[in-house]
């Protein structure tokens, strides 16, 4: 169901300690600014293009001079991180799994290898001792250096898995050290691998021809097409806030807009295939000709009050989906977020 891409990869060959690139990568066209609306949806390919995730997209958040952050976007930067840096604590605890993972991808039978690797790094960083913080960081430098060698070569559900950890990894290299308060720099490099790693995936597709269609895709593949938007969704909020944080260039999310919305709470922790299978059938009937768009965040008013369509949409949305409701309404009037 889920097996390696057949055409040509669009990146050429990089070491791992290149400077960060600032010029398109070879194959991908320069961002678009077109809004992407219901006919989009209606009629768009399951498979993203490359030029929806190109590289100047990353590059587009100018810091303005020194102290210059606006205070809205101050705090969706400090609100993002705050929150965030919870991922890896929640994952190495095993009450419940960060937003970004489904149940499925952490039980022990059916866990991949990034992932199980993830798990145990991320319990040895929640219950690192005093001086610790160096080896964790090294450990986690060299599991991504491993993931960017060979994510080409996996098959779809162990590139998914990669993608999940090396959101993970991100957010630990940030915080690595217990109690840290500070943001620590990261590598260029590393957010230059990512950003080819998340053009890869975007490649093998992030919407599927039943969502396109108004369909009941299998549960498996919703499974796995919902936690390839999560998984890109929250590295590009993390590499935003990342920005901020430091004063550096970052990236405009319109090229998020074609996608779903995060999908609801209800269907996201489903407990099993014939409970999801009638919730999802309820939800086809809720919103009718096509689900609530990303780009939608864009729209939305001063005010407590909602359109319908949001305000729905929010009624059943989780933790990511509130989340990213809450720095949507926030920053976009700040730096053109959708």
């Amino acid at each position: 169901m889920f097996n390696v891409l057949p055409e040509k990869d669009v990146f050429p060959s990089f070491q791992w300690d290149s400077p960060m690139a600032t010029e398109p990568v070879p194959g991908a066209l320069t961002t678009s600014t077109r809004r992407y609306g219901t006919a989009h949806f209606m009629s768009s390919d399951t498979s993203t293009k490359a030029s929806d995730f190109a590289s100047d997209d990353w590059l587009l958040w100018n810091p303005g001079p020194p102290g210059a952050t606006p205070p809205l976007v101050k705090h969706s930067m400090e609100t993002l991180l705050r929150v965030i840096r919870t991922y890896p604590k929640m994952l190495a605890k095993g009450f419940q799994t960060p937003p970004i993972l489904h149940f499925t991808h952490t039980s022990p039978e059916s866990i991949l290898w990034p992932m199980a690797n993830c798990l145990s790094i991320s319990k040895m960083w929640a219950d690192q001792s005093d001086g610790a913080t160096d080896i964790i960081r090294r450990t986690i430098v060299q599991e991504m250096r491993s993931i960017f060698e060979q994510y080409r070569s996996l098959d779809e559900k162990h590139l998914l898995a990669a993608l999940q950890a090396l959101t993970m990894y991100t957010v630990i290299l940030m915080f690595p050290g217990r109690g840290q308060l500070s943001v620590s720099l990261v590598d260029p490099a590393i957010f230059l691998c990512l950003q080819r790693v998340v053009n890869y995936v975007s490649k093998t597709g992030l919407l599927l021809t039943e969502e396109r269609d108004c369909k009941r895709p299998s549960w498996e593949s919703w499974i796995h097409v919902t936690a390839k938007r999560r998984a890109v969704f929250t590295l590009y909020l993390l590499h935003w806030s990342y920005s901020v944080y430091h004063g550096l260039q970052s990236f405009a999310c319109s090229q998020l807009g074609f996608l779903p919305a995060p999908a609801p709470k209800f269907l996201w922790q489903a407990e099993n295939k014939d409970k999801w299978e009638h919730l999802y059938y309820q939800w086809l009937v809720q919103w009718g000709e096509f689900p609530y768009m990303m780009h939608e965040f864009a729209a939305i008013l001063p005010g407590t009050a909602l359109e319908p369509r949001t305000e729905k949409w929010l009624e059943d949305a989780d933790e990511l989906g509130v989340l990213f409701f809450s720095i949507g309404t926030t920053v976009h009037p700040c730096v053109q977020w959708w």
